[in-house]
């Protein structure tokens, strides 16, 4: 996001993901505020790491402040899945950055989603068996909401925060187009895979499918579960440049939401649960929004983690989506070129600990609900794979034909260079924390397996790759190991 004055007046242009188009907002929120748990309450003292809410225990009540009931005592504290039948059973959450630079990223999602299925359907066990999964499949956005976007809102817009999308996109196709004066409009992304001919659309907030059939509603003659796939994943480019993937992730799984309780909950006892994150930012889930306030650009406490100006050391602008890198990621560099030696994650006070997510995946939901838990992340990564990310800074050879701007104030926006770089889907910024979260779900079957064998519950696949069915191997791969037909 560049910072314009226009006389005495101040605007954020925000780029709203990854560096390709611009959104804008204000600086007219009053004060900062910080999200714990489920709501926003007023901020803390600004502390660096530490927890936002309750730690797990004998309750089930998470680091993340969602209570998740007692364990069953019924089957040994944990509900598994022989107890509850569902050994066959995925429950699979995408989470899909809607801002202003998704388009050609949502397109080849899209494009992926006959092959996620076909390979779903066919799937085989560990033990050489069909499994013949029972499939719920939820999708929401990276929007959490942010008082810097929120002036520049479509009226008919609200950010997600973790809720299901689950209607044609072809129905919300204002969704699909940027905001400001010459912002992008990509109805294609939406109507080229649903037609508004051939909306299929869930009668639940999610998708449903196993061997008997679904929960789809269609007009057309196709594979209805493809066909509703292919119109709620498409969730438009209007969404905040703030992204906040793994907030929007911990509130879909919050067992105490509408979706979740019920006779028909989209996360059940004992289900895997897969989840997929696109995007081609750096997670920026707001701990303290003082850090991200224009006017504490005189506060070297709120503004330690904004860019200089280009051009002008030590002069402080405008906050920008290089907080979101900055106040996430420490970078060391002691060579002269533009690859730092290393780029490790930090709690500074700004975002919602890793931990908070970490915790509800492996202890809350892994240990206590004894849902095994896998991971894609869709990133901005090399195309040969997340082993060759090199963090760097803005180089010439980053800029894309057309984009005015120069990598110093590439540099400024984002606080970090791209991951990977291609004409058909733009830049794509490194995953910074959101690599801590999903690696974090690598672990042994058993503690006796050694950590080389361990089993891989976390794959990436980059956003400059026009094909992204590898990523999509790389998780059914995993989970082959898990399911099993239903006994």
């Amino acid at each position: 996001m560049r910072a314009v004055s226009l006389g005495s007046v101040v605007l954020l242009s925000l780029v709203a993901c990854g560096p390709k188009g611009p959104e804008m907002a204000t600086d007219t929120a009053d004060s900062a505020s910080t999200t714990t748990g489920l709501t926003t309450v007023d901020a803390p003292p600004t502390t660096s790491g530490g927890t936002t809410g309750p730690t797990s225990g004998a309750t089930g009540t998470s680091e993340a402040g969602l209570d998740l009931g007692p364990p069953d005592t019924t089957t040994g504290g944990v509900p598994t899945c022989e107890a509850t039948g569902g050994c066959n059973r995925l429950d699979l959450l995408f989470v899909i950055d809607n801002s202003s630079g998704m388009a050609d990223e949502q397109k080849n999602l899209v494009a992926a989603l006959p092959h996620l299925v076909t390979r779903l359907r066919a799937l085989v066990g560990a033990d050489g068996l069909p499994v013949a999964p029972d499939v719920h499949v939820m999708v929401t956005t990276t929007d959490m909401g942010h008082p810097y976007c929120e002036p520049f809102e479509k009226v008919d817009y609200d950010p997600a925060r973790g809720a299901p999308i689950a209607s044609a996109c072809a129905e919300r196709l204002e969704r699909f187009s940027g905001l400001g004066g010459n912002a992008p409009s990509r109805p294609d992304v939406c109507l080229d895979a649903c037609p508004e001919r051939q909306i299929a659309v869930p009668v639940d907030p999610y998708v449903q499918f196993d061997a008997d059939g679904d929960n789809v509603q269609a007009s057309g003659e196709g594979d209805r579960v493809i066909e509703a796939l292919e119109c709620i994943v498409p969730q438009g480019i209007d969404g905040c440049g703030f992204e906040s993937p793994l907030e929007s992730m911990l509130q879909a799984l919050d067992p105490e939401a509408a979706w979740n309780v019920g006779p028909a909950p989209f996360l059940r006892p004992g289900a895997a649960l897969a989840i997929v994150l696109v995007g081609d930012e750096t997670d920026c889930s707001a701990l303290d929004l003082r850090h991200f306030d224009p006017k504490n650009v005189d506060d070297p406490e709120f503004n330690q983690f904004w860019e200089d100006l280009p051009g002008l050391p030590g002069v402080k602008g405008e906050p920008t989506s290089a907080i979101c890198w900055n106040a996430s990621m420490t970078c060391e560099d002691t060579d002269p070129d533009l690859a730092y030696d290393s780029c490790v994650p930090e709690e500074k006070g700004v975002l919602q600990p890793v931990s908070r997510y970490t915790e509800l995946l492996v202890e809350a939901l892994g240990v206590q609900q004894d849902k095994p838990v896998y991971m894609l992340v869709v990133t901005g990564i090399p195309t040969s794979g997340i082993e060759d990310l090199v963090h760097r800074g803005w180089a010439q050879e980053d800029i894309l034909p057309g984009d005015p701007d120069s990598p110093q104030e590439k540099e400024f926006d984002y606080g970090i260079g791209p991951g990977c770089t291609s004409p058909a889907t733009g830049n794509g910024l490194p995953p910074g924390r959101i690599r801590q979260v999903c690696e974090a779900l690598d672990v042994a079957d058993d503690p006796d397996t050694p950590a080389d064998e361990s089993q891989v519950r976390c794959c990436f696949e980059s956003t400059c790759n026009t094909d992204l069915s590898a990523g999509f191997d790389c998780l059914l791969d995993s989970l082959a190991h898990e399911l099993r037909a239903a006994g």
